[in-house]
């Protein structure tokens, strides 16, 4: 017994932590040789002090409580964060571990190991300084640009109305009505660009998600997209889709954005788009493939930035659509991506987390028949 004690004793004596021994109610029996360089007290300093006077009063509740739990229930060390005292009046962060060995009969004593870490405190207040800072930037910049596309609308709108009455009203020669139109295709670009941006800055994840069902979302959207289907001649195909947990809305948009950019780069022929879920533990992989222009390896990364276009000029839009693609997925936690080959077609790819209890959906192949009754239907 008494080698195992000297054992014991060798080890606290030799560890660069804070090692104490206290009784039940706080008071120290024991302090090892390296609380001198943690706190700044000789061993002999505390002997017969109680520990708890040297927490910081903020701290002292969740201390006691941790150690009362320790005393009633003594399976394993317990582990809490406090500012203690140091001798010259500041407080220094530490991380006690704590054990119950009062039963043990060479130690009959609670054993705390106190562990300074005042640079980890640092690093992680900076930390979330910076992310606050950097929220708080980005929550501003996304107001300015609502605020600027907002205000910009109404002034776009009167350069085109008045354009147009203007060239109904005026007798004009060939060359003034095209410079005319000039204008007024120049102005409704515009507005889409400012649609396009308010969009891009309001997208958020605003209130609590909900129970979402990707099939009815993804309908959503191809209903807000009937007259570009039809007048592409697109077929949209859709596999069974899972109920998720987000924002509806948010993702009405992701799966318009992302059917509408397959119709529009598309090559000679109806676009095929096909839809499709596989779920990976626990999220979902969703797919949108169609067999457009495709993409070539080396822009694949490129296509999400804002007003990035790589395609034909004369096809319409800002380069903001997968913009905002990316800033929802990323907004709900996912991730996205494109897997492409030029002249073949792609695959645009998102994650989402999945919900807890799957609703059964109808199979893939009655799906894709009640897709293609509605086109039809629409027709």
């Amino acid at each position: 017994m008494a080698a195992s004690f000297q054992g014991f004793r060798s080890l606290i004596e030799n560890s660069p932590d804070a090692i104490s021994l206290i009784d039940p109610h706080g008071e120290v029996l024991y302090a090892s040789p390296s609380t001198a360089k943690v706190f700044g007290y000789q061993p002999e300093e505390l002997v017969g002090r109680n520990g708890w006077d040297l927490i910081h009063p903020e701290d002292r509740e969740h201390s006691s409580r941790a150690l009362q739990e320790l005393l009633v229930r003594p399976a394993g060390p317990l582990q809490w964060h406090a500012r203690v005292r140091r001798k010259d009046g500041t407080y220094s962060w530490v991380e006690s571990t704590v054990s119950n060995l009062l039963v043990e009969p060479d130690v009959q004593a609670i054993v705390v190991n106190h562990r300074d870490i005042n640079a980890r405190r640092a690093a992680e207040v900076e930390k979330q300084q910076y992310a606050e800072e950097l929220a708080r930037s980005n929550s501003e910049l996304e107001e300015f640009a609502y605020t600027v596309a907002h205000d910009l609308r109404e002034p776009l709108r009167t350069i085109t109305v008045f354009t147009q009455l203007l060239t109904r009203r005026t007798q004009m020669d060939g060359d003034s009505k095209e410079m005319a139109k000039l204008i007024v295709d120049g102005a409704v670009r515009m507005s889409t660009l400012v649609e396009d941006l308010l969009s891009f800055a309001s997208t958020g994840m605003p209130g609590e998600p909900k129970s979402v069902d990707l099939q009815q979302a993804l309908a959503q959207a191809m209903e807000n997209l009937t007259l570009d289907i039809q007048a592409s001649g697109a077929r949209v195909t859709v596999d069974a889709l899972p109920r998720v947990r987000c924002n509806e809305i948010h993702l009405v948009r992701l799966f318009q954005n992302l059917i509408s950019n397959a119709v529009k780069y598309r090559r000679e022929g109806p676009p095929e788009i096909h839809a499709t879920a596989e779920q990976r533990g626990p999220e979902w992989v969703i797919r949108i493939h169609d067999n457009g222009l495709g993409i070539a390896e080396e822009h694949q990364a490129r296509v999400f930035k804002p007003f990035i276009r790589l395609a034909n000029r004369d096809v319409p839009g800002t380069g903001l659509g997968l913009a905002v693609c990316k800033k929802i997925v990323e907004g709900l936690g996912g991730a996205i991506w494109v897997e492409s080959e030029l002249g073949v077609g792609s695959t645009f790819c998102f994650t989402i987390m999945a919900e807890e209890e799957i609703r059964p959906h109808c199979t893939p192949r009655s799906r894709q028949k009640e897709m293609a009754s509605a086109q039809t239907a629409a027709s």
